[in-house]
């Protein structure tokens, strides 16, 4: 899935959920999306770096059961940062890393991280990954409209399409009362 989508599905469904329980906590919607991208901004530099030439796999430590469950614990110790974990694991969700076995449930399959079968992740150039994901990968299309779909429900619903509220998003994190009177 492509960084966007992950940040769309994300947002929309924290505000979908604050929209139906008034519990749910004000949450600085720029770090709920870097939470959302978290698994691919860890991996994907340590690929870039190192591990691609290995492993020839940009899905690595990140994307891994291990991982999100040692990240569950330590912010279930820290409340007010299990939301953003919660978008964490949600990307590996996205991903629908069960599908690869090997890696999701590393070292416990193996020591090495593979996506076989995945096409789009057996590029040369892991500066093209997302490049060849979305171009070799036609399953991928209809969660990417699913993820567009789920930006212009946001845009709408928080009236981001108004200048003073995407900046005050922008500035402060947060979007403000999506309708007058609230």
């Amino acid at each position: 899935m492509l960084p966007q989508s992950h940040i769309a599905y994300t947002l929309a469904a924290y505000q979908w959920a604050r929209d139906r329980w008034p519990g749910v906590p004000d949450l600085d919607l720029r770090w709920l999306a870097l939470a959302a991208m978290g698994p691919d901004l860890i991996d994907k530099p340590l690929a870039a770096l190192y591990f691609y030439r290995r492993f020839k796999s940009a899905v690595l430590f990140a994307h891994t059961l291990l991982f999100q469950i040692g990240l569950l614990f330590w912010a279930r110790e820290r409340k007010r940062l299990l939301p953003y974990a919660l978008a964490f694991v949600g990307h590996i969700l996205l991903d629908r890393m069960w599908f690869f076995p090997e890696t999701f449930y590393w070292p416990f399959k193996g020591w090495r991280f593979t996506v076989w079968r995945k096409r789009g992740s057996e590029q040369k150039d892991i500066g093209k990954a997302y490049w060849y994901a979305f171009t070799r990968r036609r399953e991928l299309w209809g969660w990417e409209l699913g993820g567009a779909l789920a930006a212009l429900w946001l845009i709408i619903r928080l009236r981001l399409y108004r200048p003073e509220r995407l900046l005050r998003l922008l500035r402060t994190g947060r979007s403000g009362p999506a309708y007058p009177g609230q």
